[in-house]
């Protein structure tokens, strides 16, 4: 009896010994969701997250007659609480919040509109990210949405009708908790700065984009635009007098707060970003070493760092690496290459075109193998491709590219995969003349007209005035005026047609144009300009642009604002001498008032006419 009675004492004191210790194992590290993504068709929201190990923690999706929700538990929202309304969605609202600590949860709310079948609402969980769908809808995509795309784009607004709220007294908790104190990319300083300007809790905006942005902070010279959803940006234009880098942002919307603020990068050097138009930013870095200024998207694909190249050294970019999982280079057909690489985490990355080549920056990239990635390249055009390393990690890629060629660069929504598709057009129609000097008046019988824009692509827009409507107006005038001096005319469009760059360029060559002359009216984020401009870029193009724009200063009741160089698509592909006429800014309300008339685009097509003839006349 006595030693039972022993066995039960030591078995109640090895319990009271060993039981604290098991309680003080650690709480796993809280699962941080950093980027919140939509695609474009309102089907699907990404929840992106920052996991370094599995999260296998069961989400149970709760479904009830007029709403669902699910709750991710052990997570901090490292974002301000947010909502957005749909009006044009099977879904008319979800709403992310924390909804407690202690424990941490994370709560997503989904309400229905009438009709919804709560059935059709699935959560996926894709390698720690989370995917709110209904039926199958994003099972059919590949999961990637472009970030850069050589063609100037303006499509309509995704979200015409959605309302974003975010919930700005929770601002300062949203700094990135799972990033290092000095990260370029992937810290929010400063963001009591915000609560000082902000006189309402809460702010209700119109998103008509797929990315809101609304802050920019300024680190050393370079400058980090942040926002929520998924940021893309179209080939930048250069412009002179004075230096000026210009970024445009499709279907993009800003915070008014930030709109037009001009922010200090150095003495002589500034940033800003406007509205440019209802579903585009622009974004305008003035400086004298524009060439050197490149955009590095971040590790959750909401915020571009546009840095200079000699600004970067010191910089903590990143704060972990990621390993090369796969990569490849293949031939898609006669003209589409696709290049690849996936990684185990998210991949900090650049690209910076020239009219040669593509450079692609993979900055936090490890364990990439050169000579296995040419062995097992199944392209031609791609196969010059070369590397070099990036110090202390990284690889930098550069693809040699035909001047003719475009490029479509997209990114994983869990921001660890990238894609480069680049086409190229069949030789044959590019070499089917050289470049024309031209010599004699009577060997030019072929002129190409080309009316900006088109179709869904509606241009510039000011109070439900539309760029692509002025553009035909008076390219058909301007076609009428030529063929009735004799000459043969062929226009891109001739009604209200969607029409890419690309196929401008080749319609023009298959035409064997002697002379192309694209119409296009101008835009800026102020009402203050106003004017008439004339571009070219090729040296063959010098001479016609300076005769017609000659003509139109001269005709036309407006500002003279000079002849530029400049590398618009369609004069820099086009073989025959080309230029591009900017007949007037539709932002300026009196500029446009006189644009719409008329008088003005008679008169503008009778000056575009006579720079022709008087080009013409003195090349004989």
């Amino acid at each position: 009896m006595f030693k039972k009675f022993i066995l039960v004492l030591l078995l109640l004191l090895i319990n009271f010994i060993f039981i604290p210790c098991a309680k003080a194992v650690p709480t796993p590290e809280p699962l941080k969701i950093n980027n919140i993504l939509f695609d474009n068709s309102d089907n699907m929201i990404f929840f992106g997250t920052d996991a370094k190990t599995d999260y296998n923690l069961p989400i149970k999706l709760k479904k009830l007659s007029d709403r669902g929700y699910f709750d991710i538990e052990n997570a901090v929202l490292t974002r301000p609480n947010a909502s957005w309304t749909f009006k044009n969605s099977k879904i008319h609202q979800i709403k992310i919040s924390q909804f407690s600590t202690k424990p941490d949860i994370v709560r997503v709310v989904i309400i229905y509109n009438k009709g919804f079948k709560a059935g059709d609402l699935k959560l996926l969980k894709a390698d720690n990210n989370f995917i709110l769908t209904y039926k199958d809808d994003f099972l059919k995509q590949d999961g990637e949405a472009t970030v850069y795309n050589d063609e100037r784009l303006n499509t309509p607004g995704y979200y015409e009708y959605t309302t974003f709220e975010e919930d700005k007294k929770n601002a300062a908790q949203s700094v990135h908790p799972s990033s290092p104190a000095g990260s370029a990319i992937s810290t929010n300083p400063s963001a009591q700065k915000v609560l000082n300007n902000v006189e309402k809790q809460k702010t209700e905006t119109k998103l008509k984009s797929m990315f809101f942005v609304n802050r920019i902070d300024v680190k050393r010279g370079n400058a980090l635009v942040r926002g929520i959803g998924q940021i893309s940006i179209e080939n930048p234009i250069v412009l002179t007098e004075p230096s000026r880098l210009v970024f445009d942002l499709p279907n993009t919307y800003v915070s008014p707060d930030i709109r037009n603020i001009e922010y200090v990068l150095s003495e002589k050097e500034t940033i800003k970003i406007g509205q440019f138009e209802p579903t585009k930013a622009r974004l305008v870095i003035k400086s004298d070493d524009v060439d050197k200024f490149r955009p590095i998207y971040s590790y959750d694909g909401q915020s571009i760092f546009f840095a200079h190249d000699n600004r970067i050294a010191g910089l903590s970019l990143f704060h972990k690496t990621a390993a090369t999982k796969t990569y490849s280079a293949k031939k898609i057909n006669n003209k589409t290459d696709e290049l690849s690489f996936s990684y185990t985490n998210p991949i900090i990355h650049s690209i910076h075109r020239t009219k040669d080549a593509v450079e692609l920056n993979l900055y936090n990239s490890s364990g990439f193998d050169h000579n296995a990635f040419v062995k097992n390249l199944k392209s031609e055009n791609l196969a010059q491709v070369r590397t070099e390393a990036i110090i202390p990690y990284g690889i930098k890629v550069i693809i040699p590219l035909k001047p003719t060629s475009t490029i479509n660069y997209k990114e994983g929504f869990d921001c660890k995969s990238l894609t480069l598709t680049v086409t190229t057009p069949d030789d044959p129609i590019i070499k089917t003349k050289s470049v024309p000097i031209i010599t004699k008046g009577r060997d030019i019988r072929v002129i190409v007209v080309d009316a900006g824009h088109g179709g869904s692509d509606v241009g510039a827009t000011r109070a439900g005035i539309y760029e692509k409507d002025i553009t035909l107006d008076i390219a058909k005038r301007v076609s009428d005026l030529l063929t009735n001096k004799g000459y043969h005319v062929e226009m891109t469009r001739r009604k209200d047609d969607t029409v890419s760059l690309q196929d401008r360029v080749l319609f023009t060559e298959s035409k064997n144009a002697d002379l192309f002359v694209s119409v296009h009216v101008n835009s800026s984020v102020s009402e203050e300009p106003y004017g008439v401009e004339t571009h070219y870029y090729t040296d063959e193009s010098y001479m016609f642009a300076q005769e017609v724009h000659k003509s139109i200063a001269a005709k036309i009741d407006s500002k003279d604002r000079g002849l530029f160089k400049s590398k618009f698509y369609v004069i820099n592909n086009s073989i025959a001498p080309s230029i591009l006429v900017e007949t007037g800014f539709i932002s300026n309300t009196s500029e446009r008032n006189s644009l719409i008339t008329d008088e003005r685009k008679q008169k503008t097509a009778e000056a575009i006419v006579d720079g022709i003839l008087n080009y013409i006349k003195k090349n004989k």
